[in-house]
């Protein structure tokens, strides 16, 4: 039995427009492949174009009015055209209108027209007769067909202007500008460009203010404050779940929570004080040892000392493995994907945002009965169970699903 969710194939790509800095000064909306970024000195991070496909958003969208179309162009233009480094606030702006436009494109959704084979009968004839004339205000196909042109040449223009803006190499990316774009995204169906601003997030090459011509410092990748939040992998992973793309999904992830600088934030931020309070335990415990020793005049204070010292550190030693086992082993949050038996516990922790992530995907991609579960087939499904294995996890495992404890 075949699962209705897999088998999905790759959607082919389409086209992003060329050299969208003269589209913006002309304020057109063409659309063809942009040049290739290069990057704005020798040594520096090169800009990672990404090769998930662009495709049209699985909805339908509203026309784009003039006036705010030329607004967004504006705003745009005033960063991309700069000499100087622009403010945070002026791209703000820009990617706060791409934001709003895209609520505005998005807020009308509606189910997108999908290609029906139909068999043209005498009989289909005569009952599309009766029906145009029951309904003489239905649109043509042709009509619907200029107007859906028109909606798709609006949001591309609103996404490739946030990405434009992004991509510049005037720009750098700060937390609110990344959480303003993958939200923009979102809202026009548009999630192939997240693994690609997600390296940049990290690699981008820092232009310096105040410079002319504009200098730049190469960044490290690793450092915490490169992470990509949680939250914001979570929206740019619903996206490519709803793009119904696994690729793109892996690569949200791979590019997300599987990145040096979340495992070292992860670290500093859950385990650091941990470890650190492991580490001064025992000097701290020799201590109220030596004070407790004189409150004592049974024995000598030395040996109360060192038996006070060995009594404590016991009680804390094995209630802290304790509390490690149980914190590194919880799988009460697991779905479908469970570690593979020989994982290190430190390991399990450190990257369990990585398979809850997966397990949202095969989630998505599954039955959502769970009497069913187990019962996928198809391309998609067994690449995912494949690429699961290979990161030392296990999809549905068997003695976990229900009838079979």
């Amino acid at each position: 039995m075949t699962c209705g969710r897999v088998g999905i194939k790759r959607i082919p790509a389409s086209t992003r427009p060329v050299c969208f800095k003269e589209q913006i000064a002309l304020g057109s909306t063409s659309t063809s492949r942009p040049p290739k970024k290069v990057a704005p000195r020798p040594g520096s991070a090169r800009i990672l174009t990404s090769n998930i496909p662009q495709t049209q958003p699985p909805s339908e969208f509203r026309s784009l009015p003039a006036s705010l179309e030329n607004e967004l162009l504006g705003k745009a233009r005033a960063v991309i055209q700069s000499p100087t480094v622009p403010e945070s606030a002026v791209v703000e702006n820009a990617l706060q209108a791409c934001e709003n436009l895209a609520q505005i494109l998005a807020g009308d959704v509606r189910p997108a027209p999908q290609d029906i084979k139909v068999d043209i009968t005498p009989a289909s004839n005569l009952l599309s007769l009766e029906e145009n004339r029951d309904n003489p205000k239905k649109q043509s196909q042709k009509e619907v067909s200029s107007t859906l042109v028109a909606e798709n040449a609006a949001v591309q223009l609103v996404s490739n202007t946030a990405y434009q803006v992004v991509t510049d190499p005037k720009v750098f990316i700060t937390l609110r500008i990344l959480s303003m774009y993958v939200n923009a995204q979102s809202l026009l169906g548009r999630p192939g460009s997240f693994p690609e601003i997600f390296k940049l997030y990290a690699s981008k090459p820092i232009p310096k203010p105040g410079t002319n011509p504009i200098r730049f410092s190469n960044p490290y990748p690793k450092k915490p404050s490169a992470h990509i939040p949680l939250p914001i992998a979570n929206a740019a992973l619903t996206a490519a779940i709803r793009f119904r793309n696994l690729p793109l999904c892996f690569d949200v992830i791979e590019n997300s929570v599987c990145a040096p600088a979340f495992r070292i934030s992860k670290f500093l931020r859950k385990a650091f004080i941990p470890v650190s309070a492991a580490v001064l335990a025992p000097f701290a415990i020799h201590q109220l040892a030596a004070q407790l020793a004189l409150y004592q005049n049974t024995m000598d204070t030395q040996l109360a000392t060192k038996m006070y010292f060995g009594g404590i550190l016991a009680y804390v030693g094995f209630t802290s493995i304790i509390g490690y086992v149980a914190i590194t082993t919880s799988n009460d949050q697991m779905d479908r994907v469970t570690w593979a038996q020989g994982t290190p516990m430190y390991e399990r922790w450190m990257r369990e945002e990585e398979r809850m992530m997966i397990d949202r995907v095969a989630g998505a991609w599954g039955f959502q009965q769970r009497s069913k579960r187990g019962e996928e087939t198809g391309p998609d499904w067994e690449g995912l169970r494949e690429l699961t294995g290979l990161r030392r996890m296990i999809l549905d495992r068997t003695d976990l699903m229900d009838g079979m404890e």
